[in-house]
């Protein structure tokens, strides 16, 4: 069925009607949003207007540049107006603005505020009645106020909608139409592919801007990693984070790197080992013996631990896995996984519910990374499933994802050989016990 908003052809026209739709048929919404976007308080009376001038009847969906129309236009029944242009890929240009504002003067309004809107904020300056909002902050304001309006839900979930088709057209080349405010997915709103690539993307657009990654781990934020992400159906998307190490290797499986995976039941946060990693980098890591790799994975599961507790019904995670390739370009076929709960390789207390004691496991990922007679790939970190983890709904869980993958830092510095003393040290992810030595 389509949608309420999809009245025109145009992406920006669908937007921009979808915003004008809101406001008109909820004029509380409507005030609220004026005061926000120019930080002066609307006319007690306000009539919504789109693609036409005030008054008239006729709508023009083709001529509005040369008539100089605006977008949407609020206004009294007196002489303010508010005018509201909009973009997604084309730029916003003052002439077209001056052109509006020339418009209105026209049609005897003397108190005139124009507001601009587009993905991303323009480079140049505009006069002062000119206000500017991204489609995003109007995004994350509607979001609060979708608990109040269902007009303002209504537009949240559109724009989540229009953002999918828009990057699936490539019509949206720079930014996002939305915000990351956690992963969706939940018995009552189900895994869907395209959904799964939007906040794929937006979380990982949060996490380069992270300073505590890059400091602590040497993340590269401007290092591409996957390329585009084709495809509409599947029952995961992922992407990785490089290191600047890596930065002159074409091959990103010659390097460790950080990867997340938004899957059918949950999200995966790992730092991945490839199979084709270094021979140095696999030699640093096994070379001094399993008692070392044991404490490391120690050091990793007591910093785990902490960050942890600020995400209910997470799992710090390790997986082996075996693969072949029956070509160059299809699917890998998994001959084996070894995959468990990383706690159950150290004694816990005695509590309930407990992850039982095996070390087994964790001998058996060293066995099998010193022999290496396969494709094998290790990989820890942390799943959030989207049943028992209700943190991973909210935007917060990408603080939770950063000390994940920071608290893998021995894991990293071991085989980058970048730090000598996290053979005797664990790593620091902020917590209390950041310093105390690996016995």
């Amino acid at each position: 069925m389509r949608n309420l908003f999809d009245q025109y052809n145009m992406p920006e026209n669908r937007l921009s009607h979808a915003l004008a739709c809101c406001l008109n048929e909820d004029k509380k919404l409507s005030k609220q949003f004026i005061k926000w976007a120019i930080k002066e308080p609307p006319p007690s009376k306000l009539f919504v207007t789109e693609q036409r001038l005030p008054g008239e009847t006729e709508y023009f969906n083709d001529e509005l540049d040369e008539r100089g129309l605006p977008d949407i236009w609020i206004h009294d029944d007196k002489n303010w107006s508010l005018l509201i242009e909009s973009k997604i890929s084309a730029s916003l240009s003052t002439n077209q603005l001056e052109r509006h504002h020339r418009t209105a003067i026209n049609r005897g309004f003397e108190k005139i505020r124009l507001l601009a809107i587009d993905v991303c904020k323009p480079k140049q300056k505009f006069p002062e009645n000119v206000f500017f909002k991204s489609w995003p902050e109007i995004y994350r304001w509607m979001s609060r106020k979708s608990t109040e309006s269902d007009w303002a839900q209504k537009l949240k979930n559109y724009m989540e909608v229009a953002e999918v088709k828009l990057a699936s057209a490539e019509y949206l080349t720079e930014g996002t139409l939305t915000v990351f405010s956690g992963f969706p997915f939940s018995k009552n709103s189900p895994y869907t592919y395209l959904e799964a690539k939007r906040v794929l993307r937006l979380a990982l657009d949060e996490l380069r801007k992270r300073d505590d990654l890059i400091q602590e781990l040497g993340i590269d934020p401007r290092l591409a990693g996957r390329g585009a992400i084709t495809g509409t159906q599947g029952t995961y998307v992922w992407d990785f984070l490089r290191l600047k190490e890596s930065r002159e290797e074409q091959n990103i499986t010659k390097y460790p790197h950080l990867t997340l995976s938004v899957r059918r039941d949950d999200v995966f946060a790992l730092v991945t080992v490839p199979n084709n990693i270094k021979t140095q980098f696999r030699q640093n890591l096994i070379s001094h013996g399993e008692s070392h790799f044991i404490k490391i994975f120690e050091a990793i599961n007591r910093d785990m631990k902490s960050c942890l507790q600020k995400a209910k019904g997470a799992i710090p995670w390790v997986e082996i896995l075996q693969r072949h390739y029956p070509s160059q370009r299809s699917e890998p076929v998994v001959d084996a996984r070894l995959a468990f709960d990383l706690r159950t390789a150290f004694r816990e207390s005695s509590r309930r519910n407990a992850a039982k004691y095996q070390p087994g496991w964790l001998h058996a990922s060293y066995e099998a990374l010193a022999k290496k007679q396969a494709n094998e790939q290790l990989a820890i970190g942390a799943i959030f499933p989207y049943t028992t983890c209700r943190d991973v709904h909210n935007a917060k869980i990408i603080d939770v994802i950063t000390k994940v993958w920071i608290a893998c830092k021995p894991l990293i510095n071991t085989m980058l050989d970048k730090d000598v003393r996290l053979l005797r040290k664990s790593s620091r992810v902020g917590c209390a016990h950041q310093k105390r030595e690996i016995r």
